[in-house]
């Protein structure tokens, strides 16, 4: 690519102007410690005058690969072997795979410490630069598989770094507006339309301008106790007598699924043991079942297969990203969106999560 540019007699600078990337992205593409998305790709290809595939070849198409590789009988032992994810490494010139829990406990790093704080103001001590700060991405919202972004930017050696604030739906909208994060990921859906997270999002921002991409569609159901022993197999079933559930807070896209729900069956929520139990997200919900705090509650299939819970699906739902017009720009957004139109990320997200990732990085809707 490098030769392209050069052949063409365009600096770094008047090509990543061109591409609508910074010039730090493009010098990581050239030397080749940073792999674009699809759509980045696109812009260099056409402003180089050559085509995907002779620039960038079949590194965003290679298919996953294949090892033999010692395994312990200690490693194996409680789990099956498609639901046991791995960590790979060299270690004394062979190549090792060591299991992995699907969900634990972790210290997560901070940027810095609270030292005073009044009503909207707060003074912060921090060891960050400020490009630090500036290259950090904030994306908030109920997926678990934004762990799976993070990981795969710092692999990839994007110029940012990403930082999941786990909240529902609604308080990720409420973030957005107040200028907390830099997208917004919900799935909520109009009960009046039954179209998801337009409708609502609209509503949310008032005026302001907005994009929503899509990320996935995911399975939302029931997730139960080891063995579902009290058999069960809806909504219809949560106020029977042994039934307590977890339930999730008021604006999350599980919550409101699980009134509508009660309400259509003529079921007084009151009556439900549990019910104003809330967890404060996916993964609570599961841990909170498996812990024997519920024996039920309403989750994501990720969420259930990650705890070993079996799982009763209800309906699909389509999860977005929001974005303020304002921020497409800003170098975390830009970073973000190059990974999702990379179908090599797309691949790896549904293969570790069991997501449909076909519409991940599509412009769903431009909100005015």
């Amino acid at each position: 690519m490098r030769r392209a540019r050069e052949a063409r007699g365009l600096t770094q600078l008047e090509l990543a102007r061109r591409a609508g990337i910074s010039r730090q992205a493009l010098g990581a593409i050239e030397s080749g410690t940073y792999q674009p998305g699809v759509a980045v790709a696109i812009a260099l290809s056409r402003e180089l005058r050559q085509s995907v595939e002779r620039l960038f070849g079949d590194a965003d198409q290679a298919a996953s690969s294949r090892f033999e590789v010692p395994w312990s009988r200690e490693d194996s032992a409680g789990r099956t072997a498609l639901l046991t994810r791995v960590a790979l490494a060299r270690v004394g010139g062979k190549v090792v795979a060591v299991a992995q829990s699907a969900v634990h406990l972790t210290m997560p790093t901070a940027a810095g410490m609270l030292e005073r704080g009044q009503r909207d103001r707060a003074q912060v001590d921090t060891f960050r630069t400020q490009e630090e700060i500036d290259s950090t991405l904030l994306i908030a919202g109920c997926d678990p598989a934004v762990t799976i972004l993070a990981d795969w930017l710092v692999r990839h050696r994007a110029p940012v770094s990403a930082i999941a604030l786990q909240c529902s739906s609604g308080r990720a909208l409420a973030a957005l507006v107040e200028g907390r994060t830099h997208a917004a990921g919900v799935h909520l859906k109009d009960p009046d339309s039954d179209e998801y997270n337009l409708a609502l999002t609209r509503t949310a921002l008032g005026r302001r301008p907005a994009t929503v991409v899509g990320f996935a569609r995911w399975e939302l159901g029931l997730a139960t106790a080891v063995g579902n022993r009290l058999g069960i197999r809806g909504v219809a079933d949560l106020g029977r007598n042994g039934v307590r559930m977890v339930n999730r807070e008021i604006g999350a896209g599980a919550r409101a699924f699980l009134d509508e729900a009660l309400a259509e069956l003529g079921i007084d929520a009151t009556v439900i043991e549990g019910y104003k139990s809330e967890a404060a997200g996916h993964l609570e919900v599961a841990a909170a079942i498996a812990a024997g705090h519920a024996n039920v509650g309403v989750t994501i299939r990720l969420a259930a297969d990650a705890y070993g819970l079996p799982f009763v699906p209800i309906r699909e739902e389509r999860y977005d990203l929001v974005i303020l017009e304002r921020d497409l720009q800003a170098p975390p957004i830009e970073a973000m969106l190059d990974a999702l139109n990379s179908q090599r990320f797309a691949r790896e997200v549904s293969q570790f999560c069991a997501y449909d990732t076909s519409q991940m990085g599509r412009t769903i809707a431009h909100i005015d």
